[in-house]
């Protein structure tokens, strides 16, 4: 039988060679490999209102799906993501219903969007993560020196734009860890104003 390795949101980060596309980074709970999924903005996007407790005011199509398996007593347990042809991956849903597991097909980025929703686990088969996992070193997180308090919850682009280029990566790091993944994009774009 093949294995399944449980997956995390690492980071979901603007792709500047596609336009409207984003990386989304998704990394071994259990390890150090990590790989990245392309997506479009309005995946992107759902994901991060969900990530960083935002609601929408009316239903975005993750929600009414959310919504839609409620009605209909069933959830979603998990999300796989089971094969990658010509750099596509493929992801199935696995819905439980009363006594029956339903498998639906879904594009990796929905099948992500609808698992932050339902707070359920993201798995990827591991001969899938062999082929395009990449080993991550991953650096010791400095403590943040005093002199550079910042709220990172209220800072605005022209806060961010008066900061040095340190204050700034040591900001991006800060707001990665704590999975502030908009502001993490603010923030990069502010470094790359600077260099």
């Amino acid at each position: 039988m093949e294995s399944e390795i449980k997956l995390k949101i690492t980071a979901l980060v603007y792709n500047q060679t596609v336009v409207g596309t984003y990386g989304l980074v998704l990394s071994e709970e259990e390890g150090n490999r990590r790989f990245s999924v392309m997506i479009g903005e309005p995946e992107a996007q759902s994901i991060a209102l969900k990530m960083n407790n935002k609601k929408s005011p009316r239903p975005l199509t993750h929600d009414l799906i959310k919504n839609l398996l409620g009605v209909f007593d069933a959830e979603l347990f998990k999300v796989v993501i089971y094969d990658m042809v010509n750099d596509v991956f493929y992801s199935e849903l696995h819905i439980q219903r009363e006594d029956k597991t339903l498998i639906v097909d879904a594009r990796t980025s929905d099948a992500v969007a609808l698992a932050v929703r339902s707070e359920c686990p993201i798995y990827i088969k591991s001969e899938i993560l062999e082929i395009v996992g990449t080993e991550v070193e991953l650096p010791e997180v400095e403590e943040t020196k005093e002199s550079t308090q910042v709220d990172i919850d209220t800072i605005s682009s022209e806060d961010l734009n008066a900061l040095s280029l340190d204050v700034l990566e040591e900001l991006l790091r800060t707001a990665v860890a704590e999975e502030k993944y908009e502001l993490a994009v603010s923030i990069r774009d502010a470094i790359e104003r600077k260099k």
